[in-house]
């Protein structure tokens, strides 16, 4: 799609982008949350307040990096981005930055210990700002848009905004908002989860009026957690086929619900750039304004206070980021600018994370991308002080990229089970003498004792008493009672001091049932895979946390069983009522004392589900959704036992 753009209306086409997308956050973010369809009256009063948005912030977020870094921005300077400017505590992100302080790189930022906001909206909803970069080159823009993707998500997704990303890069020179739609299916994989439902929606919408398709959406695509993305950017594409080129059908869009201001926006910002700003109806213009508001927690760039100013700004890195001066024509002079000179990119991809438990290393891939025009004789030397150290020389052809698998085998140096995390180093040196040093690391969860399963026989089921006898014999018991076990028995079976005597007394193994230490993989555990059998049991988990100081942190707990909390010998939790699991289902203040803090938590599980996620979250007196996840305290059993 090789094609030529005047700056005027480039500069034009990407106003208009953001206009609709401010329209749309404006519009949708006081109803965000409400997971029903409504028929809210419109009125002016609906854009009396303008909101800070994260569908707008985290794309002032990457403007401001392709304007300090230029247009050969990778992965890896995308997390260093984030890792310094963004403290967004919520779901995927939250998960992202706790991924990227521990030292893991772009992809397992995002595909780590992120199994329930993996297709959160949190990345569909910034992909305009590549799809305006790259004006006319949509597989540059879909390429882009996945790797920041992959920086807080896996899987849907990262295919969804790509497809919206190479959207908008073909909106700059099509106008048929159909075409459009179809187009930009040519950027994602063809068995791609995204593009079937945007298939889907297409179906639909042949046959099914508006609210039909939108109900046939939210019964096939719906979920529980209102940001999933399947069903919020088919409500998007739903919206964008009954747009008529008209920003009035923001209005149908708003009736949705569900996360609306994501579905508003990112519906507003593609029509918005089919039309330009010129074409946008005045009234809608004034309805928004011209003030940009950034969230607070975008830290320490520079942020525009106009939506004049961010498009100003975006055709300059877009200028910039494109590296061909003939595809936008009649720029100003003074827009052009060329970013420091980078070398290379590297990044690690973890293939298999290690267990310090039991010294199995790990399996990782350096990816390295010579940014240059000549070949790049490399030396690369990746340094722990719990791994035997590897030297990898490369020589890598001008603008190529190189993967090498590397393992890590332990040495013999103890590793500190009160450690959050195994780092290492990755240490760069070119030909020329050029040398870098990367601080990596592996997230570690420390470690937990398992006790239990207790079961106990449900006597009350034992006798049949259906008309039809379950076996023709009365001595036999009901089938029922041969198939079930009591549930959440009102047993005692263990206490957090009967726990420790045992840990004291060296005696935890030689009891009557089942211990055995564990050493989770991330913040979920499927207690299923340290033992046989299902059925309604009692499981009992205790650890220690050693705080240097007095202080406050969340509790954080998911499962779908009945929970018991204690610490420090004082039960802190129970739930009467049970939820279905996510990471943060239940959350217990817990006041840490300086030094040793027990915690032994009783899980009654039923109905053969026995996952449990547990993390600990910052407090500072806000709610756990407000919080970051904590990096420096680690669950840990004593040594020797």
């Amino acid at each position: 799609m090789k094609q030529n753009l005047e700056y005027k209306e480039y500069y034009n086409k990407v106003l208009g982008g953001w206009i609709g997308k401010c329209a749309g956050g404006i519009l949708g973010a006081p109803i965000e949350g409400f997971k029903k369809f409504n028929t809210i009256p419109f009125t002016e009063d609906l854009f009396a307040t303008n909101f800070a948005n994260d569908d707008l912030d985290l794309q002032v977020l990457w403007l401001d990096m392709l304007l300090k870094k230029g247009h050969k921005v990778r992965a890896t300077d995308l997390n260093e981005h984030w890792k310094n400017h963004v403290d967004f505590p919520w779901c995927e992100y939250g998960i992202a930055t706790r991924n990227i302080n521990m030292g893991l790189d772009n992809p397992n930022s995002g595909n780590h210990n992120n199994w329930y906001w993996n297709t959160g909206m949190g990345s569909p909803i910034r992909s305009e700002i590549w799809g305006m970069v790259n004006p006319g080159q949509p597989e540059k823009a879909a390429l882009f848009a996945g790797m920041d993707s992959r920086l807080d998500h896996f899987g849907f997704s990262v295919e969804a905004e790509q497809y919206l990303s190479a959207c908008a890069s073909i909106a700059f020179f099509e106008n048929d908002l159909n075409v459009i739609l179809q187009k930009g299916l040519d950027y994602i994989p063809k068995d791609s989860a995204c593009k079937e439902m945007v298939e889907q929606v297409f179906a639909w919408n042949e046959s099914y009026d508006f609210y039909i398709v939108a109900g046939k959406i939210k019964s096939f695509y719906g979920d529980a957690d209102f940001t999933n993305s399947p069903m919020n950017v088919a409500f998007t594409i739903l919206s964008l086929l009954h747009a008529n080129n008209s920003f009035d059908f923001l209005i149908d869009a708003f009736h949705l619900g569900h996360d609306s201001d994501c579905v508003v926006a990112t519906a507003g910002a593609l029509l918005g750039i089919v039309l330009g700003y010129d074409a946008i109806p005045e009234i809608w213009k004034t309805r928004v304004g011209n003030e940009l508001l950034v969230s607070p927690e975008i830290v320490g760039i520079y942020c525009p206070e106009t939506i004049t100013e961010l498009s100003e700004l975006t055709c300059k890195a877009g200028i910039n980021f494109i590296n061909n001066p003939e595809t936008i024509t009649n720029c100003p002079e003074d827009i052009l600018f060329s970013g420091p000179e980078k070398l290379y990119d590297v990044h690690c991809d973890v293939q298999s994370f290690p267990n310090p438990s039991n010294k199995t290393g790990a399996l990782i891939n350096i990816v390295y991308e010579n940014l240059t025009n000549k070949v790049q004789d490399v030396d690369v030397l990746l340094a722990s002080p719990y791994f035997t150290c590897e030297l990898v020389t490369l020589s890598v052809a001008a603008n190529a990229i190189i993967t090498k698998t590397i393992h890590f085998n332990w040495n013999d140096t103890n590793f500190s089970t009160k450690n959050t995390k195994v780092p290492y180093t990755v240490k760069v040196r070119l030909e020329n003498g050029h040398t870098q040093i990367f601080e990596k690391g592996f997230p570690y969860y420390g470690n937990w004792l398992m006790l239990g399963p207790f079961i106990e026989e449900d006597e009350n089921l034992i006798k049949s008493t259906s008309a039809y006898p379950d076996h023709g014999m009365s001595s036999l018991p009901s089938v029922k009672y041969m198939n079930q076990d009591l549930a959440k028995s009102p047993t005692e079976f263990l206490t957090q001091e009967k726990v420790e005597d045992l840990i004291k007394k060296k005696n935890v193994f030689g009891q009557d049932f089942h211990a055995q230490i564990i050493h989770p993989s991330e913040m979920k555990m499927d207690l299923q895979n340290y033992f046989y059998g299902k059925g309604e049991r009692t499981i009992y988990l205790y650890t220690e946390i050693d705080a240097e100081k007095v202080c406050t942190k969340w509790l954080s707990l998911g499962s779908p069983n009945y929970l018991t909390v204690w610490h420090n010998s004082k039960e802190v939790f129970k739930n009467e009522e049970l939820i279905r699991s996510y990471p943060l289902a239940h959350n217990v203040a817990l006041d840490l004392v300086k030094g040793k803090n027990a915690l032994l938590i009783r899980i009654d599980a039923f109905l053969d589900d026995f996952n449990i996620e547990v993390g600990l979250k910052n407090h500072h007196n806000k709610h756990p959704h407000q919080c970051l996840w904590n990096t420096d305290l680690q669950f840990n059993i004593v040594d020797g036992l």
